[in-house]
């Protein structure tokens, strides 16, 4: 389906959620036993909850499926990897269909505390931006370190960008703006969805109150003689494909709006890449993806790397 066309879901799709109130959409990807805690603690926050699997295991795809019946959730179970842009965009549809007003988005590694929910709500209904609120974060917390992850601010008020975990937007924003990117497959879908809604006059803003445990990727720290060096991101060839190819895209589509974020994001992609040189492996798998995400991204060769 491509992005460019939001299509109604089907209201007898879902059933026993209430209506006009928040959805949570969970996309889960091969996902371990400590997901099912996440959702527990998410559930009661939440009116409905709609879980999108995107092809995991058939081990993993019954987890959830006992786990539906136990904590009540809505389990869309896609036979392929589709993306995170169309796992994101099945679950929007169908807590649109059911005339929920909100979505609030999660990766399946992250985990709400007591009380999120409610300080989400009140800081989205007393921004003095009103309208012009187009997504709300929360505060971010680093699971393994307990240490804050800064949000970036910008000159001209609010965030820089917003991550796709933890944000809280209003349905009829898809409606006015379109669905998520879904050409992009995986990462830069949530930075293409707020530079684009930034594009148009909308602010990002971070409510401090709630407070999300997240974890980042799989990074490691390399030290010497038991002193800090350098952080590597150990992220595989793939993801170095569509981070490198779908950065590409996005500077090509913003750099005259948004040219300074356009700039870091080669930047910091550059110095990532120099530490995956010195310390990770498979560096030469690596450094032939994102050298063909680069050319694809020129190129505008987009979609799943094993369909492009």
């Amino acid at each position: 389906m491509r992005t460019t066309d939001w299509l109604p879901g089907h209201p007898e799709e879902i059933t026993g959620m209430e209506m006009n109130g928040v959805c949570a959409v969970v996309v889960t990807f091969h996902p371990d036993p400590d997901v099912i805690e996440n959702l527990t603690k998410l559930r009661p926050q939440v009116q409905g909850l709609i879980v999108v699997d995107n092809g995991s295991p058939v081990p993993s795809v019954d987890l959830l499926r006992t786990a539906s019946s136990q904590i009540g959730f809505e389990l869309v179970e896609n036979r392929e990897n589709l993306g995170i842009a169309a796992a994101l965009n099945t679950g929007i549809r169908l807590a649109d269909a059911n005339s929920f007003q909100w979505v609030i988005l999660f990766d399946q590694d992250s985990c709400v505390t007591e009380g999120f929910m409610n300080s989400m709500l009140q800081a989205f209904d007393g921004n003095l931006r009103g309208e012009r609120l187009g997504i709300l974060v929360p505060r971010y917390i680093d699971k393994r370190s307990s240490s804050d992850l800064p949000a970036v601010v910008v000159k001209t008020g609010g965030l820089e960008a917003a991550m796709t975990s933890g944000t809280l937007m209003r349905i009829s924003s898809f409606h006015q703006h379109g669905p998520f990117e879904e050409d992009l497959f995986i990462d830069a879908v949530d930075y293409e969805y707020s530079l684009r809604l930034r594009s148009h006059g909308y602010f990002i803003e971070e409510c401090d109150q709630a407070l999300l445990l997240h974890s980042p990727g799989t990074p490691r720290v390399h030290k010497f003689r038991g002193k800090y060096l350098f952080q590597t991101s150990n992220y595989s060839p793939v993801r170095r494909y569509y981070q490198e190819r779908n950065k590409v895209w996005v500077t090509k589509k913003y750099w005259k709006q948004f040219p300074f974020f356009c700039f870091k994001l080669f930047f910091f992609s550059s110095k990532d890449f120099v530490k995956c040189i010195l310390a990770e492996n498979r560096k030469w798998d690596k450094f032939c993806y994102a050298s063909r995400g680069i050319a694809d991204g020129l190129r505008g060769r987009m979609g799943r790397l094993d369909k492009a």
